[in-house]
């Protein structure tokens, strides 16, 4: 009898133990798998999100690029991305809704209760309130971090925090996390599978660039030195030369580096500089002006 094979890692069955499970769908899902997919608390079924979560590193980007050469954009919103129940700004897509806790000094805490839904926040209705590493004089806050396109917003019963995305720090090996650092504050909230929370943020941002058929780049260039670039893949040194940029967002909507060996690391707007090397790609989903600023620091 031919084994069967998993359909997320590719792993043959082994034994009466190593019996993989069958899908309602008729897909074939192996124990690790299983395990995985259920501590992220997915769906047990054959679905992007699950094949990411399971899949290798460097499978992740090509696994959605895939998924959206089957699929039409309005579809992979209308089922990946579902309103959530809180009401929000018009035009608004929630890209991420999860429980959070941030720890904050009590002190700060306002006393009356905050806005309930993202429609009615407003800057008079943001406090903004950072975190604090202090083990006393402390109290630890808990709520609902909502990610949408045009912002990252923290919500709960006293305190609302509302973040540009460009100050996420994404490219971090902690996964219990979501860090965004401004010049001047630090917010930590802590969450569970930050990775899955960044996989779903990276999935909109090519949804909605092919949406909006951004498919074909333009360069604007201002000078020998200074660019500007629209949604679109750069491809280094064919369309960007490698080197040192800084960068200025205009609309601050996705900016990532693919290394040669499909490695991505994603830029926040805390960052000073951004490394473009030979052989690799720049994807940009927003628009964001670039200034080159010195050769590349390799050895």
């Amino acid at each position: 009898m031919a084994r069967k094979v998993c359909d997320f890692c590719l792993r043959e069955s082994k034994g009466l133990f190593g019996a993989h499970e069958t899908l309602k769908d008729g897909h074939h899902m192996c124990k690790n798998c299983k395990d995985i997919i259920q501590s992220y608390g997915l769906p047990l079924k054959y679905d992007l999100f699950q094949c990411l979560v399971t899949a290798q590193p460097n499978m992740k980007e090509m696994i959605m690029d895939a998924y959206l050469e089957k699929n039409k954009p309005d579809d992979c919103l209308t089922r990946h991305y579902p309103y959530p129940q809180i009401l929000m700004h018009e035009g608004e897509h929630c890209v991420n809704a999860v429980k959070a806790t941030i720890t904050v000094k009590t002190d700060l805490i306002p006393e009356g209760q905050a806005v309930t839904s993202i429609a009615e926040i407003q800057k008079r209705t943001i406090h903004n309130i950072p975190d604090t590493s202090e083990r006393t004089g402390n109290t630890k806050v808990t709520g609902m971090l909502y990610e949408t396109e045009a912002a990252l917003y923290f919500v709960s019963e006293h305190i609302i925090n509302c973040h540009r995305l460009g100050y996420m720090q994404r490219n971090r090996k902690e996964n219990d996390r979501v860090c965004v650092v401004t010049p001047t504050k630090t917010f930590t909230y802590r969450i569970a599978h930050a990775d899955l929370f960044y996989l779903r943020e990276r999935f909109f941002q090519k949804v909605n660039a092919k949406r909006q058929n951004k498919g074909q780049h333009l360069i604007y260039i201002t000078n020998d030195n200074e660019i500007r670039i629209t949604p679109g893949v750069y491809d280094i040194p064919k369309s960007l030369k490698p080197g040192l940029y800084q960068v200025k967002a205009i609309k601050d909507s996705g900016l990532h580096i693919r290394d040669a060996l499909g490695r991505v690391v994603d830029y926040y707007e805390s960052e000073k500089s951004i490394h473009l090397r030979d052989g690799g790609v720049l994807e940009c989903t927003g628009e964001y002006q670039l200034k080159w600023i010195g050769e590349s620091t390799d050895n």
